[in-house]
């Protein structure tokens, strides 16, 4: 287990969820922004798997990054449902949860509120972990192996 390259990638996940908590930005740039945020799980897994073995080591490495990244995004989300916190990439997460309660049942949003907020926030923590494993898998590693070649 390479625990550096682990480090790398969670490392580099939470500072994208650290930036999008704590950086407020104009109203036309908050859903691409949020989209990038989504997507910086990839980064962290690449940059975790490419310092790594075999496709399956590489997906290890990128999964355990992404449970790091991830945890950070869980609470930089939780932290940015707050009422004070700034209107950034995040604020895309308290429109939806805000907006999509009216698909809930009269009066579960005004009961288990709480409960909403921290699931949005496994949920997006659980978007970095498979975008990690993902992204690992994918990235080129040390692998000496060539699949599927026949001599």
């Amino acid at each position: 287990m390479n625990w550096r390259a682990v480090l790398v990638g969670g490392l580099a996940d939470a500072g994208f969820a650290c930036f999008a908590a704590i950086v407020a930005l104009p109203e036309g740039a908050r859903w691409p922004a949020f989209a990038g945020v989504l997507a910086g799980g990839l980064v962290g897994g690449y940059l975790a798997g490419r310092r790594s073995g075999s496709w399956r080591e590489r997906m290890r490495h990128g999964l355990l990054a992404g449970l790091l990244g991830g945890g950070a995004l869980a609470v930089a989300v939780w932290w940015s449902l707050r009422p004070s916190a700034p209107n950034g990439a995040l604020w895309s997460v308290n429109y939806l949860l805000a907006t999509g309660a009216r698909w809930l049942p009269p009066g579960a949003a005004a009961r288990y509120d709480t409960l909403l907020g921290v699931g949005a926030a496994l949920a997006c923590g659980a978007v970095y972990a498979v975008e990690g494993a993902l992204a690992a898998g994918a990235a080129p590693g040390g692998e000496s192996e060539v699949v599927g070649v026949r001599e």
